[in-house]
Parts: structure tokens; C-alpha cells; sequence
């Protein structure tokens, strides 16, 4: 009896003795990077090893991966299953010699090519949150081996990528709970003696800019300044720009060494009375993850074209030679009820940031508060413009994010505050410029 109790408590030992390994083995495996290893460098035949790694960061040198495993025309294949929330995603590949990378069976970046380190950024949209699979394949020719795969959130199913998040202050002191919090393309707005929005006042004023940018490397960042009254630049919390004073419009430019990896910077502004200028924007915008080439000659929509609509009653519709083409259209302007409207509705495909340009004709472009609203991914931004100032050119509104769902327009009214019938308004062409 005393022979078999001792064999059952041995038995039990070893039981709970495997229990442990077991338990730590099965997350090990879901959480980490299968890799399997060649000794060729095409991933040829049956793998000669399988491990498991993580983080999928690995500098060999000019070493091996292994014993069995050659230092040179080596290949390996890493795969993954994560479990990812919907959203936008920055993918970084960091490789020597080449690699490609696979989620769920999409090939999102390839650089399969001989070669020193080279470093592949891919932008991706995961519309589904759950668990996702990720695979890479991945080979060295000669001299040093080294391959890295990471990936962060860029911004939820409704945010803007690469836009910054706008909160605006009805006080000069970005006191208390913002107004109104919305996501702007960019800040670079000329309000004039203007508001940012119906619910802010004219004067007065203040906003706050965030934003999350990933600096692919250490460098001297250049930052391009604007403004009336005062500004303020922060990068993580540290400042490295203040002018917080009343001022007339003045132009600065900072070279700031930033330390590569995820920053976050804060840009502050406040109006006082009279001219409302900000404007600040750094050199290349690192946080620009599009592959899309800026197309400086734009997409132009004239008053004459099908994308162009014309709203209110015919009569009220006066068209005059010159402008952009061959002539333009124009009408007197109400007090605060609309009666009349131009709307351009570009039929963009690609999404992104694009500058809205309006032509202002030589003559007929006399109102001082002309309002232009812009309707963009699901939002709504308005932006006046002093059209007497201008003459036969085209005036920025700003950089604005579009969805490319073809349905997003810019609509001029011709309720302008000024006192009824007492100027006149001008529609004339729309330009889109991709940034």
C-alpha cells in the first residue's frame, strides 16, 4: 500500500510539474513571430529550423541565425496572428537585404531587393477589428542581415489621418471647455476680421492644435511660422516657439532638432481684435504618410463646368466676361438669410489633403465677407474671404481632408452681413490641389 501511494504521488508530481510549461508555452506561440529558416536564400524545400521570436526586431550582423543556417543566402518566414482594432495603421519595414510583408493574405509592402538597409512605410486601413494575420518573407544575400517589422494606430474609424485635432475657445486664454472641437487638415487659415465658425466670436478667441506625428529618423526639423496676435509651439510638452503677444502678422522660422519616434506637438494661437493669421506648418510634413505626388496644377472646376451648380432664382444670376475662362457669374448679396449659391463639387477619387483655391475675378468681387462652406469627409468648415482685396488670381481657403466619395462640395452663399444689396458677390472657378 505504502509502495503505491508513493507511485500515485509521483505520478501526481509530475502532472502538476508539466502543468506550468504547458500553460506558458501555448501564449508564447499565439504572441510571438513563428520563424521558419532556409539555409538558401528563395525559401526553398523544407525549413532547416523553427522558433519562435518577438518582437520581430533582429540584427544578425554578419552572423547566422543558427548553427545550421548559413551567414549569407540565408531566407526566413515570420508569421503572426494579432489581434488588431479597426482603424488606420502605420506599417514600418526595416530591411537588409529584402522582405515582403502579407495581412490577411494582401501583400502591403514589398522590397524584395538587394541592397543596404532600406526603410518602407505603408499606410494601411483595417475596416474589421479582430484577429489578423501577418506574414513576412524575408532573405539575406551578403554582409549584414537585419529585418524589423512595427506598426502603429494612426486614428480611429472617424478621425482624419494626418490632420490636426482643433479646439476653439470662445476667450484669449484657452480657458474652460472648447467651443468647438473639429479635425483640420491643416493649420493655415487667413479669417481676416472674420470668425473660425458661426459659434465663435469674431474677436477674442483662441485654439488649440494636437498632434501626433512619427518621425522616421533624428533630424532638424524646420518649422514655417505665421500669425496675428500670438503663437505658441510645443514638442512633447517642451516649448520651442512663443510670441504670446498683440501683434501685427509676422513671419518666423525655427529649426528644431526632434529625436526620431512618436511626438506629439501642440500649436497654440490667440486673436485679439482686428486680422486673425495662423499658420504653421514643418518643412516636408514628416507626418505625411501618402505615397500620392502633389499635382500642382490642381483640378479646376469653372462656373461653366457640370460639376458647377447654380442655386436660386435664374434672375438673380448676372454673368460678365473675364475671370478664370471665359466669363463668370455674380449677384448682389442678402443680410444673413441666403437667397443665392454657387456650388463646385469636385469628382475626386483619391482621398486625402487637398488646398482649395477660389479664383476672385477683377470686377464684380466686391463684398468683404464672402462665405465660403466646405463640406469634407463628413464635415463642415466655413472660411471667409475679403474678395474686394483680390484681383484675377486664385486665394487660398485652406487645406482640407477629402474622402474622395465624389459628394463632398464647396458652396459660396451670398449672405455676406453686409447691408442688403449694398455689394456684390463673385463665383467664379474652384481649384483642388492634392498635398
Amino acid at each position: 500500500m505504502m509502495k503505491k501511494s508513493m507511485w500515485v504521488i509521483a505520478v501526481l508530481m509530475l502532472v502538476f510539474a508539466m502543468l506550468p510549461l504547458t500553460s506558458q508555452a501555448a501564449p508564447l506561440a499565439k504572441l510571438s513571430w513563428r520563424a521558419e529558416y532556409y539555409d538558401n536564400s528563395s525559401l526553398a524545400g523544407q525549413p532547416k529550423l523553427v522558433t519562435f521570436v518577438e518582437p520581430l526586431n533582429i540584427d544578425w550582423g554578419h552572423k547566422s541565425p543558427a548553427p545550421e543556417i548559413p551567414p549569407d543566402r540565408f531566407s526566413a518566414r515570420f508569421t503572426t496572428t494579432r489581434h488588431i482594432e479597426e482603424g488606420t495603421y502605420l506599417f514600418l519595414l526595416s530591411v537588409d537585404d529584402g522582405a515582403r510583408v502579407w495581412l490577411d493574405g494582401q501583400l502591403i509592402i514589398d522590397a524584395w531587393d538587394l541592397g543596404p538597409k532600406q526603410d518602407v512605410k505603408a499606410k494601411i486601413y483595417i475596416d474589421k477589428t479582430g484577429d489578423h494575420q501577418l506574414q513576412v518573407a524575408y532573405f539575406e544575400d551578403v554582409g549584414r542581415a537585419f529585418i524589423s517589422l512595427e506598426w502603429l494606430k494612426l486614428g480611429d474609424k472617424k478621425e482624419i489621418v494626418e490632420a490636426w485635432r482643433g479646439e476653439y475657445f470662445n476667450n484669449r486664454d484657452l480657458a474652460g471647455d472648447p467651443t468647438v472641437v473639429r479635425q483640420d487638415g491643416a493649420i493655415n487659415f487667413d479669417w481676416n476680421s472674420g470668425s473660425p465658425d458661426p459659434k465663435i466670436a469674431r474677436d477674442n478667441f483662441s485654439v488649440r492644435w494636437t498632434r501626433s506625428i512619427y518621425l522616421d529618423r533624428d533630424g532638424f526639423y524646420t518649422f514655417d511660422i505665421q500669425h496675428d496676435d500670438g503663437m505658441r509651439i510645443y514638442v512633447d510638452g517642451k516649448i520651442i516657439y512663443e510670441s504670446w503677444y498683440d501683434q501685427g502678422i509676422v513671419f518666423k522660422r525655427r529649426v528644431v532638432p526632434i529625436d526620431m519616434g512618436n511626438r506629439t506637438f501642440v500649436v497654440e494661437y490667440y486673436d485679439h481684435v482686428g486680422n486673425a493669421v495662423a499658420h504653421m506648418s514643418i518643412k516636408g510634413d514628416p507626418g505625411d504618410y501618402g505615397n500620392d505626388e502633389p499635382d500642382p496644377a490642381g483640378l479646376i472646376i469653372d462656373n461653366n463646368s457640370p460639376y458647377f451648380k447654380w442655386g436660386g432664382p435664374p434672375d438673380n444670376r448676372f454673368m460678365s466676361k473675364g475671370g478664370y475662362g471665359t466669363n463668370y457669374f455674380w449677384t448682389y448679396n442678402t443680410d444673413k438669410t441666403p437667397v443665392n449659391y454657387g456650388r463646385w463639387c469636385a469628382p475626386l477619387t483619391v482621398a486625402g489633403n487637398y488646398e482649395l483655391f477660389a479664383y476672385i475675378p477683377g470686377d464684380r468681387a466686391r463684398t468683404t465677407n464672402a462665405r465660403y462652406v466646405i463640406q469634407h469627409f463628413g464635415q463642415r468648415d466655413a472660411r471667409a474671404i475679403n474678395q474686394s482685396r483680390y484681383s484675377n488670381e486664385f486665394v487660398s481657403l485652406g487645406i482640407y481632408y477629402f474622402g474622395g466619395s465624389g459628394d463632398e462640395c464647396v458652396t459660396l452663399y451670398d449672405n455676406t452681413g453686409e447691408t442688403p444689396v449694398s455689394t456684390q458677390v463673385a463665383f467664379d472657378a474652384m481649384k483642388y490641389v492634392k498635398r
